[in-house]
């Protein structure tokens, strides 16, 4: 897995004929059937922390708390600090590397996403870029979370908002309006 999430790193992208697909993919059904797996247990089971740490191939502080179902298709890198709760139905697409600071709540089904597909060759070439949710931030029920935002320190994103940009620290932001960014061609 190195040569892959080095690629990530360096490149920010990989294109569909590049040999670590391969290992990408094989991450992404470990990934997946461990989600699964932890989606159909009860947080209270005494094998949860146990798959959680296997998805996340690090130990979970035992102060974070998941509710399931939870589904994370790059387990590996994500990244969790202390005092998390992440609510039920919370989707994280991680393969450009989520971190999630210490003390951060988490609402139900909210989406975190790192990785994207190239706007001019979105068959071929994938995109990743980092997300950073920082000490004590607050993402409300069904917000989604773009690639490469960075939601400040005590921040908070209300509920059904969509971020494509940055939030500095001790802000609230908030709302969904569909408009035109650019053509495609």
């Amino acid at each position: 897995m190195k040569d892959l999430f080095d690629k990530i790193d360096r490149d920010g992208f990989i294109c569909r004929d590049d040999p670590v697909n391969e290992l990408a993919e094989k991450e992404m059904i470990r990934s997946h059937d461990l989600s699964l797996r932890i989606s159909a247990a009860r947080p209270t089971d005494p094998h949860y922390k146990a798959l959680l740490e296997e998805l996340l191939q690090d130990k979970v502080d035992d102060s974070v708390a998941i509710v399931s179902p939870f589904y994370c298709d790059f387990g590996a890198r994500l990244k969790l600090g202390k005092n998390i709760i992440i609510n039920k139905g919370a989707t994280i697409f991680s393969a450009g590397t989520v971190e999630i600071g210490d003390g951060v709540l988490i609402g139900p089904d909210v989406k975190i996403i790192s990785v994207n597909h190239d706007l001019a060759d979105r068959h071929n070439r994938i995109l990743f870029k980092k997300v950073t949710v920082r000490k004590n931030a607050w993402i409300a029920a069904g917000a989604i979370i773009c690639p490469g935002v960075t939601i400040g320190e005590n921040s908070v994103v209300a509920a059904g908002a969509v971020v494509t940009k940055d939030v500095a620290d001790d802000t609230v932001v908030g709302g969904n309006l569909a408009r035109i960014i650019k053509r495609v061609k």
